[in-house]
């Protein structure tokens, strides 16, 4: 194949796989809900690609059952058992072209460049990486995550963006630990955030809890890394920032309902919560009861 038939796919939009696979995605995320990483969730019968290249690191997780697979990478060819729950890497700019010999049942994520680059700036004092290629590799992180993200992005929505930030940055920090040229060390720090950032970080959640809440707008508020953050605040709280502002965001959907000024579809809106049912879901999982039982309106 010629350098004229690459499919030069550029775009980081939803369905990015639209020019490469016959049938669409059975779910997909978009930049409007996660900005620097997206997940197809696939369905593909037995066939080919033609060569592609994405300016995304791929990382393919197998939820079905094995399959053999092909895949030409610089036009150097590989073959293997895509075993169920194993791991295919591709980094970014790298042309390719693949085909499977069965039904797969594919989970695809997609990580922009800038992820990984703003950590490896956060973390090693570097720009300069380089991201190896795997065909088929174990790795029982990358399963995890990406089982946890496609959970989140099918139960929750639009109320997922917080958790899939926090995991994007352990992913991303995995990756560069594990899979680049260059093996880099991360400090790590124990004993949770300084008392006095801890109390920051909680108060703007506090201030926060109507609108949506980044995991970038917390680090940067506090002058450290996503990844710390997330590690330190943690170890402080015993709860993932995902975890503390759902937790929160219920605790405050309690004071409101027994006030009984406001109706529970705008207590939901108060609080942070997309509409109602998001707030029943994590109300009833958090309490036991629903907002109902408390609702004095």
């Amino acid at each position: 194949m010629s350098g004229e038939d690459l499919l030069d796919i550029n775009e980081s939009g939803e369905n990015t796989f639209s020019q490469i696979f016959s049938k669409p995605p059975m779910l997909s995320s978009s930049r409007k809900l996660w900005s620097a990483m997206s997940l197809e969730h696939h369905y593909l019968p037995p066939g080919e690609t033609l060569e592609y290249s994405l300016k995304q690191f791929v990382i393919t997780i197998n939820l079905g059952q094995s399959f053999q697979v092909e895949r030409a990478v610089n036009r150097h060819l590989q073959t293997g058992l895509m075993f169920t729950g194993s791991v295919g890497l591709c980094p970014m700019h790298t042309p390719q072209a693949i085909r499977w010999d069965r039904e797969a049942n594919v989970l695809l994520l997609k990580l922009e460049p800038e992820l990984l680059t703003c950590n490896a700036v956060e973390l090693l004092d570097t720009d300069e990486y380089e991201m190896l290629p795997h065909l088929i590799t174990q790795d029982a992180l990358i399963h995890q995550i990406g089982l946890g993200l496609k959970t989140q992005l099918k139960t929750k929505g639009s109320d997922s963006r917080l958790y899939a930030e926090s995991a994007a940055t352990f992913l991303a920090v995995h990756l560069l630990q594990n899979y680049s040229t260059q093996k880099f060390s991360i400090q790590e720090y124990e004993g949770g955030l300084p008392q006095q950032q801890l109390k920051k970080a909680v108060d703007y959640i506090q201030d926060n809890l109507a609108q949506e809440i980044s995991l970038d707008a917390i680090a940067d508020y506090l002058g450290i890394s996503r990844y710390y953050f997330c590690r330190l605040f943690k170890q402080s709280t015993g709860l993932s920032p995902h975890q503390y502002v759902i937790q929160q965001r219920v605790e405050r959907a309690k004071q409101l309902l027994q006030r009984g000024e406001m109706s529970i579809a705008h207590v939901a809106q108060a609080c942070g919560f997309a509409h109602q049912s998001h707030l029943n879901r994590h109300f009833k999982r958090l309490t036991g009861v629903t907002p109902k039982t408390l609702f004095k309106f």
